[in-house]
């Protein structure tokens, strides 16, 4: 794995705010879930639905992305940024232009759609600005890299489908069926999201467990099978195809997340730390979470018996529910934890250590707030996998309250990071804290 350049990191202004706002879009996709209505458990695009997968995906997950892509590029894969005045507007308009889009979906106003859905796909253009140079796409060099870049090749897919979609449902330009919406979805989670998150966690385990730098067996074999594969799948699905080559390009899909899901629990069964720590749970729990989504996943998309139409619709909703709340979430409340305070030490007191007593990365996290964190959030996608599978309407509105908890005590964590000051402790023999650290 790649060395970490910390003197090349941006700002702390310029990153933070990414991390800080992010928890909205929780906050929002959960408040749009205990809204749902009835034909919420009956079908998967009913307009609280949309809402809130939006709310997740465009709101909790892509910010953070973002913010990371901002500090991992320059400090991790050796790219700059353009512009850090750029990265701030950018902000805010993803804010504005998301926002807007989750109440027009909740109202069912496509006009308004059309504005939320431009300010957003603007937001994304300018993202990909700095983005791109700042990881150095597609240039030779790291795993991790080919991840990343292979990810934001199908962000900007997404990306033109999804403002194609807006303004068809204002224009109607062509009919948007059950699989152009499948098929938009997996270009979003299976391309962007999961080629995102799986190669960072081949970068940001074994850093932050101190497990071997190796390369993983099965990395490069799941970059190519995951990005053929999420191709080949949205494609199908754009043609509403029979239940028989649904099943077939689903179970591809899962046989890739299976096999990256192999690396990463040997990266964690190699660790050097004794002691979970708030990201080894946190990676826990999206392994797990993975692998009943693909289970639900792939039952879902074999439609048969053809009798259960509503079974299946309710199927596809608990493998949301799993794969963007379990999976995706899991990830990045875990790496959350980790990255804030580590930015935070790095532009606080990376330049004093060795001068006078700092505090340690443990110190500035509130661990019973992100344990809590953790919990709440876990068990909100235990609630809402069981109550979309059961057609549980109300227990999926409990299940967005638990969402939007969970989100509250990601943001609450994360703000006491940035403003808490803690005082170092007296200073320890070497050894021991090291002990302490690895018992964080």
């Amino acid at each position: 794995m790649t060395a970490l350049a910390v003197r090349e990191s941006p700002p702390l202004n310029v990153v933070l705010p990414f991390f800080l706002v992010a928890p909205l879009g929780l906050i929002a996709a959960g408040i749009m879930l205990a809204l749902a209505g009835e034909d919420s458990v009956t079908a998967v695009t009913t307009p609280e639905l949309l809402a809130a997968t939006h709310g997740a995906v465009l709101g909790w997950i892509s910010l953070t992305i973002m913010g990371a892509l901002l500090q991992l590029g320059p400090v991790l894969l050796g790219g700059r940024l353009i512009s850090h005045r750029l990265a701030r507007l950018q902000l805010w308009l993803h804010v504005a232009g998301v926002g807007l889009m989750l109440l027009a979906f909740q109202a069912w106003r496509t006009e308004a759609l059309v504005i939320g859905g431009s300010l957003t796909a603007l937001s994304f253009v300018l993202f990909l600005v700095n983005a791109l140079p700042a990881v150095r796409w597609f240039a030779r060099g790291s795993l991790v890299r080919n991840y990343v870049s292979a990810s934001l090749f199908f962000l900007m897919l997404t990306v033109a489908a999804g403002f194609t979609y807006v303004l068809t449902l204002h224009y109607g330009w062509f009919p948007i069926t059950a699989g152009r919406v499948a098929a938009h979805a997996h270009l979003g989670l299976a391309g962007f999201l999961a080629l995102m998150l799986m190669g960072v966690s081949f970068q940001l385990v074994p850093m932050f467990q101190l497990a071997p730098h190796d390369e993983p067996k099965f990395g490069r074999f799941v970059l190519a099978w995951m990005s053929i594969a999420t191709a080949v799948f949205a494609a199908a699905l754009w043609t509403d195809p029979p239940p028989a080559l649904r099943l077939v390009a689903a179970a591809a899909l899962g046989t890739g997340a299976l096999f990256w899901m192999y690396d990463i629990a040997m990266l964690l069964h190699r660790r050097a730390k004794r002691k979970l720590d708030i990201q080894a749970k946190g990676t826990l729990a999206a392994l797990i979470f993975l692998g009943l989504g693909i289970v639900t996943g792939v039952a879902s998309a074999s439609g048969w018996p053809e009798s259960l139409v509503v079974e299946h619709q309710r199927l596809q909703l608990a493998y949301a529910v799993l794969a963007i709340g379990g999976w995706a979430g899991g990830t990045l409340i875990g790496n959350s934890f980790k990255v804030v305070p580590f930015l935070i030490w790095n532009a606080r007191y990376r330049e004093l250590a060795g001068k006078q007593p700092v505090p340690t990365l443990a110190e500035l996290l509130d661990l019973r707030l992100a344990n809590a964190t953790l919990l709440t959030l876990c068990l909100a996608v235990g609630a809402g996998a069981l109550a979309g599978a059961l057609g549980w309407l109300e227990g999926l509105r409990v299940a967005g309250g638990m969402f939007a908890v969970a989100g509250s005590l990601q943001m609450l964590t994360l703000v006491l990071v940035a403003v808490r000051r803690p005082q170092a402790r007296a200073a320890m023999p070497a050894p021991a804290r090291r002990i302490q650290h690895e018992g964080q």
